[in-house]
């Protein structure tokens, strides 16, 4: 059992003005530090636990974590549009078709209004979110957790805490590979999303079954992946593996993103053709095209790159 020092050092806050129930009990705070997050990076060395201490985390209500999901909408749609000038049409048709075919008219609209909101509800509706500083917002780091909207989805405290257990330690997992970075979001976010994921499984494994619960933990929160959209269940796939993907890589080799899109498309193709049944081996090989460095630059590659970096 981890030292009493670990207690309280977590800096949890309630969004200003929002209703008590946006807020975790102090028993389920103390169980997310005390039993999670502090003794896990005992064994995982990941830096999560300092992560946790530095940067502020929010719980919010789920009308406020909903209101960015817009804001997180309009870029993938953005990066789409560019994402068209640089790769096959064909390609990125294929992959998105059952999306596009109902949205389609936003891939090419410069402007979005808010009355479209629902019909994207697929794209992302999100429990948490990490803020970099300048993505979403002028100030950040932060972190947000709609406990109130987890509660929402759940019959019972238990599950809530798990889920809330994963949703915490999944951003952690996006803070620590944070980087300076330019590139496609509606592309990165099939690479960072399942890493995270993978991140977080090994940090809720790591500190082992639970004396009063067994592995129920690990059962639910491995069943709550799996159902998760597409690019969030290859976590499990990426935890599962006996081959290494290395996180560190994919932080180092973000500022890379903009000459990589092809690469990145292999690795989206395939995984919506192959997530129920991926190749270890294969995948590796995706991932290590993902993280090469060096590459050639040429012309081409650098006029596309200040392209993307356009806002």
């Amino acid at each position: 059992m981890p030292n009493s020092k670990f207690v309280n050092k977590i800096n949890f806050l309630q969004e200003p003005g929002a209703s008590a129930t946006v807020m975790p009990s102090n028993d389920i705070l103390m169980y997310l530090e005390k039993y999670i997050i502090a003794p896990a990076e005992e064994k995982c060395e990941y830096g999560i636990y300092s992560k946790a201490r530095e940067i502020p985390i929010f719980f919010v209500s789920e009308k406020t974590i909903n209101q960015k999901r817009l804001a997180i909408v309009q870029g993938i749609f953005f990066d789409l549009r560019k994402l068209l000038e640089f790769v096959d049409g064909d390609r990125v048709w294929k992959l998105w078709e059952n999306e596009l075919n109902t949205t389609e008219r936003l891939l090419l609209k410069k402007n979005y209004d808010e009355t479209l909101d629902e019909t994207l509800v697929k794209w992302t509706d999100p429990i948490g979110l990490y803020l970099p500083k300048g993505e979403l917002q002028d100030q950040g780091p932060e972190i947000w957790v709609s406990y109130e909207k987890i509660c929402n989805l759940h019959q019972n405290t238990q599950d809530s805490k798990y889920t809330t257990a994963l949703t915490l330690v999944h951003e952690l997992g996006h803070a620590i590979m944070d980087a300076p970075t330019t590139g496609l979001y509606c592309l990165k976010t099939w690479v960072e999303e399942p890493l995270a994921n993978m991140i977080a499984l090994h940090y809720l494994d790591s500190v082992g079954p639970s004396k009063t619960y067994g592995n129920a933990r690990m059962d639910y929160v491995t069943d709550f992946v799996q159902n998760q959209p597409e690019n969030y269940a290859l976590g499990l796939n990426l935890f599962r593996s006996n081959r290494g993907f290395d996180w560190k890589a994919w932080k180092n080799a973000k500022w890379l993103l903009c000459f990589k899109n092809d690469a990145l498309v292999d690795w989206v193709e395939y995984i919506k053709g192959n997530l129920a049944n991926v190749d270890d081996r294969r995948l590796k090989d995706l991932f290590r095209e993902i993280v090469r460095q060096p590459i050639e630059f040429n012309q081409t590659l650098l006029q596309q790159a200040e392209k993307l970096y356009e806002k």
